[in-house]
């Protein structure tokens, strides 16, 4: 219900404004009358009131003092001022004042109505926005740990820093961290070595693992932002961290290890204090984490006692963690690898760095391959299956050109088992789609669409599928219904149209033309064919 105030001194035309109009009937209450904007403002703190018709003319408070009392305590409702001709000047002051509608004395109640009726409609509408408003503020504040994980995840990729940095740190209450010297810790539980772990099981142990590394952290005195990323992993911005913050690291891990009795590691980052740097900070636990391949596994690894301030270091440092090499692996783009390997060689020739700088680059490019291909699920023994430590190959290298020899043969070898394991999925996909063609022959396939449901290029599966079966793929589709068609001539006495259309041929004409290239014969002269040795036994007997 929508309630309705009258303010009107002259008694005969307030009565007649409140009486003339079944305004219940409308959906107005309650309905009260005022004489002047005293009575007017008493009934107001009493009453929601969300529409009121007001004359100026009045005693002790005339109308434009009312509505700009009304205004000033901030009441939400729609206003009609009601005048006389002559109180124009009283009109124009009410127009400035924002009312909702002016009616010009002498009018009839039923124009009231119209004009009260689409205010009405107008504060539904508000309503229903502001209900809608409300709603999504909710909803934003219910999600606010999502938008700010999202915030984060995207500070530490190096994105996120726009014009509005700091507005959006303030709507995600996180400017409280602005400017606080802060650590990146990036945890790692490990899965048991030859364990297949389902996948609900592994998002359950996530959560589970999220869950106590926050109870841990929030019983300490370092306040952190926590970040699930991938499977097992997460990342902890710890802030105000102090001499004692390696210890408690040391505790924290051997509590974790203890709790899921599994391996953890730890990688942690050197001390920032703009979140803008979030992404430097998060290299460099990622880095610090890698060192797990060579040193093993439930350890704190630092990236400061890590031994890196090399002259010439950090450039070549960054340049090597956005490599493409990387990115090539990852889609199986070995000559494009090899590439990117060879020019990152002949920059190293060219950097002027010492010989124990260059050793270390090449364990961080050695630390990054074997983290690429951990990521892409593959297991390092069919790589480094000799027993020989990876990183003693490096240590052993008496010149540039060996190292570089190292990793080319390790790239071969890469590229070997990426192939086999390419050409196992590929034969499973052709298998899987001619079982596709020979059960839906019928319906309309394209190669475009198939391609599609496989989710690779036209192009490629052209290729893929001739290379497997030795067929184009519309010659393998036509033979599958030319031999669906077969058997339908053989066994069935279906017109030549209506095994046309069951085997998904719209045209019985190129149909028959299908047929005749593969047979030699039309679908007529094949059945009848089919019909020749039993005429002929009838006319033995005869």
């Amino acid at each position: 219900m929508f309630g309705l105030l009258i303010v009107e001194d002259e008694e005969a035309i307030k009565r007649k404004l409140m009486s003339n109009v079944a305004w219940r009937d409308y959906g107005f209450d309650p309905v009260l009358g005022a004489s002047n904007g005293v009575e007017a403002l008493n009934l107001l703190e009493q009453n929601a009131i969300d529409l009121m018709v007001t004359d100026i003319q009045m005693p002790v408070m005339n109308g434009i003092e009312l509505i700009k009392e009304v205004k000033k305590r901030n009441y939400p409702m729609k206003i009609i001022v009601i005048s006389g001709f002559a109180e124009f000047e009283y009109a124009r002051e009410s127009i400035n004042l924002a009312v909702s509608e002016y009616l010009l004395k002498p009018f009839a109640t039923k124009r009231l109505l119209e004009v009260a009726l689409r205010l009405q409609t107008e504060i539904k509408k508000e309503r229903a926005k502001e209900l809608e408003l409300t709603a999504l503020r909710a909803q934003i504040n219910n999600n606010m740990p999502v938008l700010r994980e999202k915030f984060l995840t995207d500070l530490l990729h190096g994105k996120g820093m726009a014009a509005d940095f700091n507005a959006r740190l303030q709507f995600l209450k996180l400017a409280e961290y602005e400017r606080r010297p802060f650590q990146v810790v990036v945890m790692e539980l490990h899965d048991p070595a030859g364990q297949t772990v389902k996948e609900e099981d592994k998002y359950l142990l996530d959560l589970q693992f999220y869950e106590y590394v926050g109870g841990v952290f929030k019983a300490s005195s370092y306040p952190c932002l926590f970040l699930n990323y991938y499977h097992h992993q997460i990342v902890v911005i710890a802030f105000d961290p102090d001499q004692n913050f390696p210890l408690c690291l040391e505790e924290y891990l051997a509590k974790i290890r203890l709790y899921f009795n599994r391996d953890v590691t730890f990688g942690v980052s050197n001390c920032y204090r703009k979140l803008a740097d979030l992404s430097v900070a998060y290299k460099e636990a990622c880095v610090a984490l890698q060192y797990r391949y060579v040193y093993g596994l439930n350890r704190v690894y630092a990236i400061r006692d890590l031994n890196l301030d090399h002259p010439g270091y950090h450039k070549s440092f960054y340049q090597l963690y956005h490599n493409r090499i990387f990115d090539h692996l990852r889609i199986g783009a070995y000559k494009e690898a090899l590439g990117a390997l060879e020019q990152l060689f002949a920059e190293v020739r060219t950097s002027g760095l010492s010989p124990e700088t260059i050793r270390i680059i090449a364990a961080n490019l050695l630390l990054l391959t074997c983290a690429t291909l951990n990521e892409l699920g593959y297991d390092l023994s069919a790589f480094f299956a000799d027993g020989d430590p990876p990183l003693s190959s490096i240590n052993r290298s008496q010149s540039l050109d060996q190292l570089e020899e190292f990793f080319k043969d390790l790239y071969a070898r890469i590229n070997q088992v990426a192939s086999e394991k390419r050409d196992s999925i590929n034969q499973l996909r052709v298998d899987e789609i001619r079982r596709y063609l020979e059960e839906n022959y019928a319906a309309e396939i394209t190669l475009s669409a198939l391609a599609e449901k496989y989710k690779i290029s036209p192009g490629y599966l052209s290729l893929l599928f001739a290379e497997r079966t030795g067929k184009k793929f519309t010659d393998y589709l036509t033979e599958c219904r030319i031999a669906k068609a077969k058997e339908l001539l053989k066994h069935t006495e279906l017109r030549i149209y209506e095994i046309a259309s069951a085997v998904g041929y719209n045209d019985p004409y190129y149909f028959s033309s299908c047929f005749k290239k593969l047979t030699n014969q039309t679908p007529s002269e094949y059945r009848e064919s089919l019909d020749l040795p039993n005429m002929a036994g009838e006319e033995d007997q005869k």
